[in-house]
């Protein structure tokens, strides 16, 4: 149905909602006017018992039970909210606790024309579900010219960002905002489309999309499908390039066999086509491969295979830069992606032929080990030793040209290391011209 339509509907000077929750606020205003009825026929229930108690009663009738008076509704901006139960599968307890109301949330009126302060709620929830996520607080704000809703929203404890995140929505359209997303090359309609192009079998009700910035170089459309008020599918794409960077698509395990269907090597096939399809041939090497079950040993649940791909440069592989695609070992379906390639090619140095031998490197850092924790290096095993692009950087940061080095990485274990929970790999990075440690990742 299109806005012409649910304008004619109603009031033709509200602001267009979408069709589902139009339905949801018609609700609640029947609702309220239910609960006006029964509290209206309450007193006149209660003035009749009054009255027969001061006449002395009817003989031969017998009165009925009174039900319990209906609660009575919050004013609009009060200081504090429990917000109404919206989609089922992403609103639970830790999402009905109170949320404070900021004081420009005085703006919000019956004619004000922004949207519903429960339907923000809603709306925010499909992009940060309960309990992963708490809502602190919401108030009304402006930002070029726009009036938005920002939320404070808290991670849940132990998560890995447990600092407290603002979050904006449209407060007239309801679309995710964040200032900024109008310099964007990539603009919010653009994004959506893509995003959309990209998972057409999956036929989503909505596409959300937001605009995501770490830092000046590491920007982001995140985007979340939607089918049924659930959350199916999350990921990101390049504003520069319009390249979907990654994605997780959400599988149930309910009514899947217990063992795969697809082989190791049919998978390997969608991995390789996937990446393919979506950058044309690049240099690229496969690095690993694993079947991922889910569920445990006594009920196990057909799962998925994961393949790590190293990108090549200068016909050596990076250690970060490359690819990580996982393929449903039962429908054949990518069920994640994930593209890492953000260093440009001249960032590399020159790749001439090691001086440092795989052996010489090997010990250089069981030596620095020793150093370290002279008490463990008994027990210290070997695990890899090989030669890679040492490309790992801080997120945003582009390397100067000839910055990233080649050197011998090995990686290694001890009797402390294994016998944690979960068991930890240490790391040393040898420079393969100079045999100096870069960098020593052992800690007892």
């Amino acid at each position: 149905m299109d806005k012409g339509r649910n304008r004619d509907r109603d009031d033709d000077t509200a602001p267009y909602l979408p069709e589902r929750y139009r339905r949801h606020v018609n609700a609640k205003k029947q609702q309220k006017l239910i609960k006006k009825i029964l509290i209206t026929s309450g007193i006149v229930v209660l003035l009749f018992v009054s009255a027969l108690v001061v006449f002395g009663g009817l003989p031969g009738i017998q009165l009925p039970a009174l039900p319990a008076p209906p609660a009575i509704l919050e004013p609009l901006n009060p200081p504090k909210m429990t917000p109404p139960v919206g989609p089922a599968a992403n609103l639970t307890a830790p999402a009905l606790l109170a949320i404070t109301y900021g004081p420009g949330m005085q703006q919000v009126t019956a004619g004000s024309g922004l949207l519903p302060p429960e339907i923000a709620i809603d709306l925010i929830r499909l992009e940060y579900p309960a309990p992963e996520y708490t809502l602190v607080s919401v108030n009304l704000t402006g930002h070029a010219g726009k009036k938005i809703y920002e939320f404070m929203i808290r991670p849940r404890a132990g998560a890995e960002n447990p600092a407290m995140i603002t979050v904006g929505i449209d407060a007239i359209s309801g679309e995710p905002y964040t200032p900024g997303q109008e310099t964007a090359k990539t603009v919010a309609e653009q994004a959506r489309r893509i995003a959309g192009n990209a998972f057409l079998y999956l036929k989503p009700d909505q596409i959300r999309v937001r605009y995501h910035t770490l830092s000046d170089n590491s920007r982001s459309w995140d985007f979340v499908l939607v089918k049924e008020n659930v959350s199916i599918l999350s990921g990101s794409l390049d504003p520069e390039t319009g390249k979907i960077s990654s994605f997780l698509l959400q599988v149930s395990p309910d009514g899947r066999p217990a063992r795969p269907i697809l082989t190791m090597a049919d998978a390997r096939t969608v991995a390789d086509r996937t990446i393919a399809g979506w950058n044309g041939q690049i240099p690229v090497v496969m690095n690993s491969g694993l079947y991922e079950p889910i569920g445990d040993a006594s009920s196990p649940v057909a799962g998925r295979y994961v393949f790590e791909y190293n990108r090549i440069a200068q016909d050596q592989p990076c250690d970060v830069d490359g690819f990580t695609v996982a393929v449903d070992s039962v429908s054949g379906e990518v069920m994640e992606y994930e593209r890492r390639w953000s260093d440009p090619d001249n960032a590399f140095s020159f790749a001439s032929d090691p001086v440092v031998t795989k052996r010489d490197a090997t010990f250089v850092v069981l030596q620095n080990a020793s150093e370290i924790a002279p008490q463990s290096v008994q027990s210290i095993q070997i695990l890899t030793v090989r030669l890679l692009w040492k490309d790992r950087h801080s997120p945003g940061l582009t390397p100067r040209p000839g910055t990233i080095p080649l050197a011998w990485k090995v990686t290694f274990d001890d009797a402390p290391l294994r016998a944690r929970s979960p068991p930890e790999v240490a790391t040393g990075w040898v420079d393969v011209k100079t045999g100096a440690i870069l960098e020593m990742d052992y800690r007892h």
